[in-house]
């Protein structure tokens, strides 16, 4: 009989400050399209789980990631979002670096060369598949494909990824903690009481969730008996990826605090056109996210309150929830 996660995992800050070390410091985690920073010189600016990063393309074609912050005191070399640039410059005094992260210039510091040794910018890792731009604060990670894995990689394989152009960007900030929003992706459980919409397109008594190492796969037929078109995957620790013909999602939410996350999702496809049938995809997915914004908002009100201590999974739907929980008590502990 497995058991949750205690009530005061989703709300205490010192439990937050754990999981930002043990888990999105060492995870590969996903910053959706690469198209952003496909030319030379391009970059993007993305605060991740707290750490203000910037990802560039340099005039070689070699991608580097850097934290957003300068070695002087610690002021902003990029804003969030994308940009174009031939070197960082800090908008609080000036220093310069290369697109390399070495230091360029102090200006008017006064400081002698020998000072200013070593003072490039702190790496992150960075890589890119299929299309999606990945990154990692722990320089001793393990490559990308390993770590996604050889399953997770097939079941991606039958699909044009790179082919498939960003067309819109969705952000959705969520008062609840970023597990509270995992733990209700893992499961279709609440899909009959949640999700109206989808309860009717599909056999929510069909559907299931299939763990595998590190990642998860959801199926489930359609009212007519057919398999649903697409795949939906979920990848530890916080990236869901649902592929489809002539498209796909990519989702992931960030911790922004001990009760609060954003969730981002690119929505890209083989038309980059404004159709009917790339807005109706659209719309259909954001109804659920707001759905489940909801529902996660009002379970994180809940788990704060005081009469909830922990509870139990349901093993015939909750074995993604199972699995995830795991992992976060097994990263906490390392």
């Amino acid at each position: 009989m497995a058991r949750t996660l205690a009530a005061r995992d989703y709300w205490d800050p010192e439990v937050h400050a754990v999981e930002r070390a043990g888990i999105f410091a060492r995870e590969w985690l996903c910053l959706g399209s690469s198209a952003a920073v496909a030319e030379p010189g391009s970059y993007l600016g993305e605060t991740v789980a707290g750490w203000p990063l910037v990802v560039v393309r340099d005039a070689d074609g070699v991608l580097r990631g850097f934290h957003n912050v300068c070695r002087h005191r610690a002021g902003p070399l990029v804003d969030d979002g994308r940009g174009q640039c031939r070197s960082f410059v800090c908008r609080y005094h000036g220093w310069s670096y290369e697109l390399d992260g070495a230091l360029r210039s102090a200006r008017d510091s006064g400081l002698a060369p020998e000072e200013l040794d070593g003072l490039s910018l702190h790496e992150v890792r960075v890589d890119e598949w299929r299309g999606l731009l990945f990154v990692n604060l722990d320089l001793s990670a393990p490559p990308l494909e390993d770590w996604l894995g050889a399953g997770f990689i097939a079941q991606c394989a039958a699909f044009p990824m790179e082919a498939w152009a960003p067309v819109v960007r969705q952000a959705h900030p969520l008062a609840c903690n970023w597990k509270t929003y995992s733990d209700n992706y893992l499961e279709g459980y609440h899909i009959p009481f949640v999700h109206p919409a989808l309860a009717r397109a599909i056999d929510t008594s069909s559907y299931e969730v299939h763990v595998e190492d590190g990642w998860i796969r959801h199926s489930a037929t359609t009212r007519e008996g057919a398999s649903t078109a697409g795949v939906w995957l979920h990848h530890w620790p916080n990236l869901a990826l649902n592929l489809y013909e002539g498209g796909m999602s990519v989702e992931r939410w960030w911790p922004t605090g001990p009760t609060s996350c954003d969730l981002v999702l690119d929505y890209c496809f083989a038309d980059a056109s404004a159709t009917a049938d790339n807005q109706r995809d659209v719309d259909a997915s954001t109804q659920t996210c707001l759905e489940d914004k909801a529902i996660c908002e009002a379970v994180q009100r809940n788990l704060e309150a005081g009469a909830y201590v922990d509870g139990l999974l349901a093993p015939r739907h909750e074995a993604g929830v199972a699995d995830f929980q795991a992992r976060v008590r097994h990263a906490r502990s390392g």
